[in-house]
């Protein structure tokens, strides 16, 4: 102890570096696990949101200034740390546990509290490691020539991957497998990409009646009764005391335990889509805007539901965790008589019953039900599809389902 008591200078600045490292440590993990949705939240964050939105706009120029400040840090540690260990009885073992120190207090422990709280930790840091970036910037395009040099001499003929071509995608399904049940799901998921790009977003979207809608203050009470439909809450304006304005969406599923403490912060902007737009539309417009939902409004501008990206992308791959063919979905229940989800797509079941369907309708057996109610569709709602008569007899979280029997017409004219 003596030997080492004589060495504190060096100790004390050994464990500076440690703190400067896992500082810098930390950093890099917290800023990098921003996801870009939450950049929004920055900017709303005050003077030090708007600086790590701006940091994270350069990434590469972020991380170069972070690796090298984390470098030299290390240089100098281990520089400090042969110094000491020369003046010891046992300098393997010093150098072991300062070599244990600096690993599980400059990279593990700071990098493990950073991904949790990314955000805290992110607004934490943003002038220091701003300053940190604004030293280093005269420099940091040598070190990227140098990168880039010590590339080309190491993979001189290293060229990128072009591009993967649709045709060789099909050309790769079509020699990949020779499974029915996986060419069958395939080939649904064609027929609903096809579909999507005619189907309306009133067609897909999720009922005004089917969504939870939350009234600003918001509390992590507002979270019982687990999952909501879709895994999504509705925010209502809180200057609207009737709660039929949106503002905003939480997106529960994706919320980590600590951010339920603070559910305003959660809080994701919408966009708002007429009830006519194709759900192709909506899903590039909200892939362009980085948000998550789309709130649906009919033609005298009243919310009548939402949809998601997850809606859509369910829509397209999966029903339930797995979607058959079309057709598949239509369960003859006994003579004329059939049941299916209100998603079924409408021309699959024309071809089921084998009748016409007037072209410019549309694409799903419940926008048809719905269009003829001219309203979203209910239990016990009926509509006509010569000559069979479709009614809504049920509702889950998922969808409605509808059952089609021949009507009145139709038994007439069989008779």
């Amino acid at each position: 102890m003596s030997e080492l008591a004589a060495q504190w200078p060096f100790l004390l600045a050994m464990l500076v570096l440690i703190i400067a490292s896992g500082l810098f440590s930390g950093s890099e993990a917290a800023l990098f696990s921003i996801r870009d949705r939450d950049r929004r939240q920055l900017l709303r964050g005050g003077g030090a949101g708007r600086v790590v939105a701006n940091l994270l706009e350069t990434p590469d120029r972020l991380l170069a200034a972070i690796l090298f400040w984390n470098l030299m840090i290390n240089m100098i540690y281990f520089a400090l740390v042969a110094i000491v260990a020369a003046e010891t009885s046992q300098p393997s073992v010093f150098t072991l546990a300062a070599l244990v120190s600096i690993i599980f207090f400059s990279e593990m422990l700071p990098k493990s509290v950073a991904v949790m709280t990314p955000l805290r930790i992110g607004l934490a840091v943003a002038v220091p490691i701003s300053i940190a970036v604004t030293i280093v910037g005269p420099i940091l395009p040598i070190v990227r020539w140098a990168n880039d040099a010590v590339a080309r001499l190491l993979w001189p003929s290293f060229q990128p991957e072009p591009a993967i071509d649709l045709a060789d995608i099909e050309r790769a399904i079509d020699l990949g497998t020779d499974d029915a049940v996986l060419i069958r799901r395939e080939r649904a998921a064609l027929q609903a990409l096809v579909a999507m790009a005619e189907m309306r977003a009133d067609e897909m979207m999720r009922p005004r009646s089917r969504l939870q809608v939350l009234t600003p203050p918001l509390d992590s009470s507002s979270l019982t009764g687990g999952s909501p439909p879709g895994g999504y809450i509705m925010v209502a304006d809180p200057r609207d005391p009737s709660g039929e304005t949106w503002m905003g969406t939480i997106a529960v599923r994706l919320l980590r335990p600590q951010q339920c403490s603070d559910l305003a912060a959660a809080v994701d902007p919408v966009m708002f889509t007429p009830w006519s737009s194709r759900v192709s539309h909506v899903y590039d417009s909200l892939q362009q805007q980085d948000l998550s939902v789309a709130v649906v409004v009919n033609e005298f501008g009243e919310i009548i539901g939402a949809i998601s990206i997850d809606d859509i992308l369910r829509g397209v791959l999966a029903n339930k965790g797995q979607r058959d063919a079309a057709e598949d979905q239509i369960k003859r229940v006994g003579g004329d008589h059939y049941r299916m989800p209100g998603m079924t797509s409408l021309r699959a079941l024309a071809r089921m019953l084998s009748i016409d369907v007037p072209e410019e309708r549309a694409a799903t057996v419940s926008g048809y039900v719905q269009r003829y109610n001219e309203r979203v569709p209910r239990v016990g709602d009926v509509a006509l599809l010569p000559p069979f008569e479709l009614v809504v007899t049920d509702e889950d979280d998922d969808d409605i389902w509808i059952e089609a029997w021949r009507g009145p017409e139709g038994m007439g004219e069989s008779s």
